[in-house]
């Protein structure tokens, strides 16, 4: 629309409201001013008759005003300059009338009559608001000439009292003026963005197709990176399966690395500007029929032509290279990366919903596995990952129904060959088959299960220990302790609640822990192992040399045993050995004992013994034992 046309269409709406909102304004002042004309009449004939006349000119006023709006209104033509004229003149002339009753007759007010006075023309200024708005200068003109003239005659007066109500009037006057500005800028705003669109509204059959199509990108795309939403994209492709049932298509399920970090360490809007700029580098890689999607959060999904894995693989690689470039814009140059699972039509499922189940089931098992690679959805991935689910179901009841047990594997001092301490292992069975702890314990991390379980084993191995050591009273009792366990700043109060419970001495307890327990919150760790080995117990490495820890590490923790890891003793060649020894040697240096695990020979044990190894541990002296046949694997040592 040219400014020409806007200006006219904003004046016909300006002078159109006017006159619309004016019969209430009109009714306001019939009845204020017959108010003000005769309630106040003290039985004066002079003054009788001059307030009726002035009421006889504001009705005159009045008059004249309501045959111009009605006759306007009912031509209904287009505003001029001229009809604004017309209305502001009569506007400004009823607030002139209204003035002068005040200037006029305020010799012969008593105070409750100036009073109403400065109340009535102070509502009326302030009612002009909703009825004048729509132009500035002829609402500030009504407001103004009501009220301030006669204010100005209230604060000259030499009674108190009025100059009182001289000064309300002038600051209920100055806030009325303000509210009119905001009110007329507001109102004149509305007129005007009204009329910017009409040259849209006019034009609308022209461009309907423009339009719809815009409404539609705006409702099928997502608001942040402008992909396809999930709504948007579940309908493309049940359609596609729908009308293209044949061709095979592969379905990419993207997850974000890292950055849930950058959210809780750089803020929200860094995290959606990283978003952004995602899925800019998503549709860099795509071709231009593929379909791209924000699916939620930090998780995209693509719908590609599939013509062979090698190929979609490639592709999905090429999408996590894009992904996984920094983002220089940021100010610490933020970085991402991503784990892709992928689901295959119609091998991996026929329907939409199956599809997305599985490659998400593919990624995210490929992010428990290794983050930042790719992984195709499998049947075997299906049964594996459905087992995880039952035996997670599983779990949740398995300490309520005493589904749990502990055998427990002597560990053998190398040179007497007596019983040193025993390590308690937990065994779960299941519907009649034993599931192994190598299978169960990671699901109870997983799931937050790690913890009751652990103290279960812990507190039942202590009291079956009471048992052993009767036999055997230099006996210690070695229990494993997961990572998730050692996060938790109350498990040294706990441990020493349980000990306290069952009067066990803590000096007896080993607590093994494996190497990882270093690539975490180390600050924590040391925390609670030193709180541990306060109380007395005892802290092992157990599966030494395959994992994170080094010699800081170990200084750090103080550690007082460490258990080599059966590899190195099961070694055909020499280099096991000569690490063996080694980890004997720092020993010495470091004054911690060395257990050796998984022997199995007497050659082992034999070569193991001569390099200084202090203890033994393998099927060679014991298989892992029930509670019962350890009594009699003890009461057969004491018998030799």
């Amino acid at each position: 629309m040219h400014r020409s046309s806007l200006i006219e269409e904003n004046l016909n709406d300006t002078v159109r409201l006017l006159y619309e909102n004016a019969y209430s304004g009109l009714l306001v002042s019939l009845f204020a001013s017959a108010c003000i004309a005769f309630s106040f009449n003290k039985g004066e004939l002079l003054s009788y008759n001059d307030k009726l006349a002035w009421w006889l000119i504001m009705l005159f006023v009045l008059g004249i005003r309501f045959l111009d709006i009605r006759t306007f209104l009912k031509i209904n033509k287009r505003a001029t300059q001229f009809d604004l004229l017309k209305f502001s003149s009569g506007v400004i002339i009823t607030a002139i009338v209204w003035s002068s009753y005040a200037l006029y007759f305020h010799t012969s007010f008593e105070p409750l009559e100036a009073t109403s006075i400065i109340i009535i023309l102070s509502a009326l200024g302030g009612g002009s608001a909703n009825v004048l708005s729509a132009h500035k200068l002829t609402c500030f003109a009504y407001a103004f000439i009501l009220l301030f003239p006669y204010a100005l005659v209230l604060i000259m007066s030499s009674h108190y009292y009025e100059n009182v109500l001289g000064f309300l009037g002038i600051g209920y006057g100055s806030i009325n003026l303000l509210t009119l500005n905001k009110a007329s800028a507001f109102t004149q705003q509305a007129i005007h963005l009204k009329n910017q669109n009409s040259d849209l509204l006019e034009k609308m059959e022209l461009r309907v197709d423009a339009r719809t199509e815009e409404i539609m990108h705006l409702s099928n795309s997502d608001s942040l990176t402008q992909l396809l939403n999930r709504n948007a994209f579940l309908n493309d492709a049940k359609n596609r399966i729908k009308h293209y049932p044949d061709p095979p298509f592969a379905l990419l399920f993207i997850d974000l690395d890292g950055f849930k970090n950058i959210n809780d360490v750089m803020g929200h809007k860094v995290g959606d500007n990283v978003l952004k700029r995602t899925a800019k580098r998503i549709s860099d890689v795509c071709a231009h029929n593929q379909q791209k999607c924000r699916w939620g959060g930090d998780e995209f999904l693509i719908l590609s032509d599939f013509v062979c894995k090698e190929n979609t693989y490639n592709f999905a690689k090429e999408i996590i290279d894009a992904i996984t470039q920094d983002h220089p814009e940021t100010e610490h140059g933020a970085r991402v990366g991503a784990t892709i699972g992928i689901a295959l039509y119609p091998e991996h499922g026929k329907d939409l919903d199956s599809l997305i189940l599985n490659a998400d089931m593919a990624m995210y098992h490929q992010k428990r596995m290794n983050r930042g690679q790719i992984s195709f959805f499998s049947e075997s991935l299906r049964s594996e990952l459905e087992r995880k689910r039952l035996l997670s179901e599983e779990l949740l009841t398995a300490l309520a129904n005493n589904c749990f047990s502990l055998v427990y594997q002597p560990i053998i001092d190398s040179k007497t060959h007596d019983i040193y301490a025993i390590e308690a292992l937990i065994r779960w069975q299941l519907k009649g088959e034993n599931i192994p702890p190598d299978e169960f314990i990671p699901i109870a991390e997983q799931y937050g299960l790690i913890s009751k379980i652990g103290f279960w084993v812990l507190e039942t191995a202590c009291r079956q220990a009471l048992t052993f050591q009767q036999l055997s009273p230099d006996l210690s009792v070695s229990i494993n302790v997961s990572v998730m366990q050692l996060k938790e700043i109350e498990f040294a109060k706990k441990v020493k609640n349980i000990l306290a419970n069952l009067n066990f001495p803590a000096y007896k307890l080993h607590l093994e822990v494996t190497e990882s327990v270093f690539a975490n919150d180390k600050h924590t760790f040391l925390y609670v192992v030193k709180s541990l080995q306060e109380l007395g117990v005892r802290i092992s490495i157990d599966d030494f040399g395959t994992g994170y820890s080094s010699l800081s590490s170990m200084l750090d923790v103080g550690v007082d045993i460490v258990k080599v890891d059966k590899s190195f003793v099961q070694d055909e060649d020499e280099r096991g050995l000569s690490i063996v020894n080694a980890v004997v040697q720092m020993a010495s240096s470091l004054n911690f004992n060395v257990i050796a695990e998984g022997v199995e020979t007497p050659l082992q044990c034999k070569n193991l013994t001569q390099l200084g190894v202090s203890h033994l541990q393998g099927y060679y002296f014991s298989r892992p034992l029930t509670s019962s046949a350890l009594i009699e694997y003890i009461n057969n040592k004491k018998a030799s």
